[in-house]
């Protein structure tokens, strides 16, 4: 008789073990994971302000001598969804002075990207990663700030919080504040700059930074 209690206990153990896994599991897949630094790839190479981005012209037509703002974005990322509301904002605030394009990294990728942003941003599929070795990104979202000249400007987060609430550091949009100003780069915090959110898959990346 006294085997049936221990059974039980063990059993209830069993089952709130399985559910507290479930539940640390899911968050997190949610939450935890986002908060960390994505791992840095093999190989990678930093690229500063003010190096010359080599654009595929067929990706990114060269024929208008304005700044552009790339924003690396995957749609099936939590972390890129996040800011879609401040991205809509800044293109809509910055867009008659900056060309603005949304960068995904494979094909299938594309119509739920555009579904998301909207109409008036115009999707790059960057199947190679060209563009994000390129700028130097390998997460999702980052943004990367590129001068008429084609010269880096910014390559960083949009927001040291997750859903891009804290004005105080809107890295983004303080950068093109910056650059329409004629100034040189702004110097920031080293959370500007460390990728978090989603990692771009870089089997096949080539790079064309000269």
């Amino acid at each position: 008789m006294r085997g049936k209690p221990s059974m039980r206990k063990a059993a209830v153990v069993f089952v709130l073990t399985i559910i507290f896994s479930a539940i640390f599991g899911l968050f997190w897949y949610q939450e935890i994971q986002y908060l960390l630094p994505t791992p840095v790839p093999e190989n990678y190479r930093v690229v500063r302000p003010h190096e010359v981005i080599r654009f595929d012209s067929v990706l990114i037509p060269q024929q208008y001598a304005r700044p552009k703002l790339l924003h690396f974005f995957n749609p099936d990322c939590p972390c890129s969804r996040f800011n879609l509301a401040h991205f809509r904002s800044l293109s809509e605030e910055y867009g008659k002075r900056i060309d603005f394009y949304v960068v995904v990294a494979a094909k299938k990728k594309a119509s739920s990207a555009k579904k998301l942003i909207g109409k008036n941003v115009t999707i790059v599929i960057d199947e190679d990663q060209k563009l994000a070795v390129a700028c130097g990104v390998y997460s999702t979202p980052q943004a990367a700030i590129i001068q008429a000249s084609n010269q880096l400007y910014f390559r960083g987060n949009f927001n040291r919080s997750r859903y891009c609430v804290d004005k105080n550091s809107n890295f983004v949009q303080m950068a093109l504040d910056s650059l329409i100003a004629g100034k040189r780069p702004p110097h920031f915090i080293e959370l500007a700059t460390q990728s978090y959110g989603c990692r771009i898959p870089r089997e096949n990346a080539i790079v064309t930074v000269q």
